[in-house]
């Protein structure tokens, strides 16, 4: 893709979309998604659509039969395209069709065509400009779909049956037929927060949109056999945003089979839907984080759609009762994902899950995982910060290294700075069973985490040439007892569980067992044994001084298999870390907006940069910066950079790193008036030798205020020297929560200025304040031609404004 996305097709199994990353609370492009023939289409779709940071991941229930594709694996962000597979044509006479969409506006377009008797589908070119587009089709009866989606407007599933008889022809789709569908409750406070259409037909296929937001969306009624429209939409409570989630959730999933009526919208009952309460632990701070969903309908079924949800607290959940939705849950940026289990919920009360409870640790993949294969090893142990809950957690935030070796010192395989995405194969190895050691280290520093920075695992196994088998590793899984929401505990004993499992053939003769287990309160430096109980438990007692807790635990088995792990900061302890200064790393010349305040308006796709200087003698290996208001550990509003924060080197000791801050829509990414005013910049950055780093929690004092207008007439005009002039305006100011817009800034003291026709400087000739709705209004003597204007001086939370001159003709 020209943008740097990308789509691919993974193991024969897993569907990566990938787009670039978006501010969190900006919407995700749209999608054109369509499953022809086995084979897999996604189209942007018209610009971008509205949901927080909702990544749209393709991912399939059961695929057709030549695909060999059954299952997504980790399900990333982004708009793609990989060509449909067409069954090839086999009529000798084929006729121009020319598909047309009326009684509209059309940007962005996609047609598909059917045959209704044979399900062959037939490949049309949408690219052109315009709303037409061409194809040729042999004698024949047709089911056809024009998809009509723009960025913040609605969406269009347009339909037509035709035929197709001896001569060229014209099918028209007409916008003013489409009627608007939905899935709506009888909970008046719910609204719909992202949503997904599309169209399944008989063969398995499917095509149509995902990615709509609050939009509406409109498709044409039609009653074709096997046919159906299918909607998923996610509700969330009016007004909520990234930094004001909903507590509650809507998950809903409706198909109108074989007829679209006449008016295609549904109304379910709250109280007849399947309902959890689920706890959403925080990775020691609190962050944004979005819950996305697809449910599983026996077909491809489109695209995950999410909705923000509370960190470090609690959402109620409600869902179509027997539907399986496959779940992901995105924190921060979007960076770190969580891979939750399908789940099929009965009508009435269930019980609820918590995710991302600490510590958050490496799980054996669920899919994947290193393998040796024949003379080879392919390393790629990446869910390196699964939660307690077992579920997978990738980090795109992470790097990674390995070093695998043998026990007579031959290296195998090396590299670090390795990616999430990355694998690391071996050179040949020995054919004979050999003992191996296999480093691999996890890193990341990130603004939405503060747990779990650093993962360092050793282990030893025994491996042979084979065919194709995962590598018999010792795994461990830890828990800890009393920790808060936010990953922390108190001053004093808590109780620490390890376990051990292996991946060896037959584990159950395996005698996995843990080994050992410390703690540390000072990041490594020094360590603590604990005595390991028969059943792993250990007791340990966290200091009132301890701002994090570190933990190391070791587990053997008895096929030749050990692992050590440690896990730096796994939980918080009692006490506040303050800012962090190791080595010679320092983060100075930090500029935020180029000093100015940001000012937001109400509109999408505003922009800002922010930047430092970071220095070290070793040179510096990156940083990264974001924005937060309220206090560092627990922030009520936070927003990220858009892509990761590039450090470019201007000398052997010196790197310039800079951010951008963009797509952002205070609607979506605020959502609250009351976070105008004094925000700060966390900033750090590493050294290039790993030795060093600066973090510092507050590097920048920001003001993001609201955007304000005024307005001004002076009236009347002309005027007769020594007459009064009435000057009125209105002071407004954005309007970042449900309504947007600008509103009536009210109780504001506003000067009234006016300039000489011959001069260019205003003077102030008194101050006015405004009404509760805003407005102005003040009387003054004509003296002299000129010009009057109201002058707003900005406050802590708003921004000034300074209306045009009205020129007034003194007779």
């Amino acid at each position: 893709m020209g943008d740097g996305g990308s789509a691919e097709l993974v193991d024969g199994q897993n569907v990566h979309i990938t787009e670039p990353p978006r501010e969190n609370g900006a919407r995700g492009s749209r999608y054109a998604v369509t499953s022809v023939g086995g084979k897999v289409s996604v189209r942007p779709a018209g610009g971008r659509a509205g949901t927080a940071r909702t990544p749209p991941t393709l991912r399939p229930a059961t695929a057709p039969d030549n695909t060999g594709v059954t299952r997504d694996g980790t399900g990333d962000d982004g708009p793609s395209t990989m060509s449909a597979g067409l069954r090839p044509l086999t009529a000798a006479s084929t006729y121009a069709v020319k598909l047309a969409i009326t009684n509209a506006s059309v940007t962005t377009k996609q047609f598909y065509v059917w045959n209704r008797t044979t399900s062959t589908a037939y490949a049309v070119d949408s690219d052109a400009p315009g709303a037409t587009a061409s194809v040729k089709l042999p004698p024949g009866d047709y089911f056809a779909i024009a998809l009509h989606a723009d960025w913040q407007q609605p969406s269009y599933l347009l339909t037509r049956t035709f035929t197709v008889g001896s001569a060229a022809t014209t099918v028209s789709f007409d916008q003013r037929l489409a009627k608007e569908t939905a899935i709506r409750t009888d909970d008046t406070t719910a609204s719909r927060y992202s949503a997904a259409a599309w169209i399944s037909l008989p063969s398995g296929d499917i095509a149509g949109f995902a990615g709509s937001g609050a939009d509406k969306i409109y498709v044409t009624p039609f009653s074709v056999k096997g046919v159906s429209l299918r909607l998923h939409e996610v509700l969330g409570r009016a007004g909520s945003s990234a930094s004001a989630p909903s507590p509650y959730r809507y998950d809903l999933t409706h198909t109108f089979a074989g007829t679209v009526p006449a008016s295609p919208v549904t109304t379910v009952r709250t109280a007849a839907l399947a309902r959890t309460t689920d706890q959403v632990d925080a990775p020691g701070t609190r962050t944004n984080a979005s819950l996305l969903s697809v449910p599983e309908l026996g077909e491809w079924t489109g695209v995950f759609i999410g909705s923000p949800v509370p960190v470090a607290g609690a959402v109620t959940q409600y869902a179509t009762p027997g539907t399986t939705y496959s779940r992901l849950l995105d924190y921060g940026d979007g960076g770190l994902r969580l891979n939750l289990p399908d789940r099929t919920l009965a009508a009435g009360t269930g019980t609820g899950e918590t995710l991302g409870a600490a510590p958050l640790q490496p799980a054996r993949p669920q899919w994947g995982g290193s393998r040796r294969t024949g003379s080879k090893i392919a390393l790629t142990e990446t869910n390196a910060f699964a939660d307690t809950g077992g579920h997978d957690a990738a980090d795109n935030g992470a790097t990674y290294a390995y070093r695998l070796s043998s026990a007579d010192g031959v290296t195998y395989a090396q590299a670090s700075g390795l990616g999430v995405n990355d694998q690391l194969s071996s050179s040949v190895l020995p054919a004979a069973r050999t003992t191996y050691t296999l480093d691999q280290s996890a890193h990341r520093r990130v603004g939405y985490a503060r747990l779990t920075t650093d993962v360092d695992s050793r282990w030893t196994f025994r491996s042979a040439t084979t065919s194709t088998a995962e590598l018999p590793l010792v795994d461990t899984k830890l828990t800890v007892s009393g920790l808060n929401a936010s990953g922390r505990a108190t001053a004093g004993p808590v109780q620490v569980r390890a376990s051990a499992t292996t991946r060896a053939t037959d584990p159950a003769l395996a005698n996995t067992r843990v080994t050992a287990l410390s703690y540390s309160v000072d990041d490594g430096t020094t360590w603590n044994a604990t005595t390991v109980a028969a059943d792993g438990s250990a007791a340990l007692d966290v200091p009132a001084t301890a701002a994090f807790v570190s933990l190391r635990v070791s587990a053997a088995d008895d096929e030749g298999g050990a692992l050590t792990r440690t896990v730096l900061r796994a939980f918080a302890g009692p006490a506040a870390k303050g800012d962090e200064t190791v080595g010679a790393t320092r983060v100075s010349n930090v500029v935020v907006n180029g000093g100015k305040a940001v000012e937001l308006t109400d509109q999408p796709l505003q922009t800002f940069t922010a930047g430092f200087t970071a220095t070290d003698p070793s040179g510096i290996a990156g940083g990264g910066m974001y924005l937060y208001h309220g206090t560092y550990d627990s922030p009520d509003a936070v927003l990220y950079p858009s892509w990761a924060t590039t450090c470019t080197k201007a000398t052997a000791t010196t790197a310039t790193c800079q951010a951008q801050f963009a797509y952002l829509q205070p609607r979506w990414n605020l959502g609250r008036n009351a976070l105008a005013g004094g925000w700060k910049l966390a900033a750090w950055a590493e050294s290039a030798d790993g030795t060093g780093h600066a973090d510092l929690h507050a590097a920048k004092a920001v003001s993001l205020v609201r955007d304000a207008t005024v307005t001004v007439n002076a009236a009347p005009e002309p005027v007769t020297k020594g007459k009064t002039i009435t000057v009125t305006g209105k002071l407004a100011r954005a309007d970042w929560e449900a309504l947007g817009g600008y509103h009536g800034y009210a109780g504001q003291t506003v000067k009234l200025q006016f300039r000489k026709k011959t001069s260019t400087t205003y003077t102030t000739v008194k101050s006015v304040v405004t009404n509760s709705t805003g407005n102005l209004k003040t009387t003054t003597t004509a003296t002299v031609d000129g010009y009057w204007r109201f002058a707003f001086t900005a406050t802590s939370t708003t921004a000034s404004a300074t209306a045009a001159g009205d020129y007034v003709d003194v007779r």
